[in-house]
């Protein structure tokens, strides 16, 4: 019978969707430290050379992720280039990697400070074991953390893009989205004798919300469509 000198735990009976696997590996520890990176319930029996694994079914695929990851030996690889160029020039060589994650471009990454640029890339490396949601996340913290976030970056690659097309039609007036004071303005001077009531301001601040909410939607339609057609 084989003995699991090693366990690592979550109470099994909290474990909703329970799964059950028994692999062969002499990574398990390192299987262990993803799973809890990654914030997937899981309960674990181990030794040097095999692991029995219970899990939350409805994480399955990210669980696939990391043992695929762990067993591949990648990481030890990359481990070793990191060993073989030092630091900061080893981590600097990962930004590609860290791009594609982030959705982004290297020269979006070297935008920013070096501090950042090799935080980034330490952050890769410590998270790199784990399902890819969870280091797309760890990754975007670092950049929350250092006052830009995600959403920012693609911003200012949509903006590099616009500025390299042609340029657009100018923007009719129909088009354009009225600032609660512009509203203002037409409403006086379509009734400048009128006595500007609460109740016609609330109905003006709605009508504005409402089209600032609607051409917020457009803009996102239309990022989410460059980007899908980004090459």
């Amino acid at each position: 019978m084989t003995e699991f000198p090693f366990i690592s735990s979550t109470d099994i009976a909290a474990i909703e969707n329970r799964k059950f696997i028994r692999i062969e590996t002499d990574k398990a520890q390192e299987i262990v430290i993803a799973l809890d990176k990654s914030g997937i319930p899981f309960s674990a029996r181990y030794g040097e050379t095999e692991m029995v694994l219970t899990y939350d079914g409805s994480f399955k695929e990210q669980v696939e992720d990391i043992i695929a990851k762990a067993t591949s030996g990648e990481y030890e690889a990359l481990l070793r280039e990191l060993q073989v160029y030092g630091e900061p020039d080893g981590y600097y060589r990962l930004l590609g990697e860290v791009a594609e994650l982030l959705n982004t471009t290297i020269g979006a990454l070297k935008n920013r400070p070096d501090e950042i640029q090799l935080a980034l890339c330490k952050t890769y490396v410590d998270f790199w074991l784990c399902d890819t949601p969870t280091l797309q996340r760890e990754l975007d913290r670092v950049i929350s953390v250092n006052g830009r976030t995600l959403s920012d970056i693609q911003e200012h690659e949509r903006k590099k893009a616009q500025e390299k097309a042609p340029a657009a039609p100018v923007q009719s007036a129909a088009d354009t989205v009225p600032t609660l004071s512009e509203l203002f303005d037409d409403y006086n001077r379509r009734n400048g004798h009128s006595h500007f009531s609460r109740e016609k301001h609330q109905h003006l601040s709605e009508i504005a919300r409402r089209r600032q909410q609607s051409e917020q939607e457009r803009i996102i339609q239309t990022e989410e469509r460059e980007r899908k057609f980004r090459p």
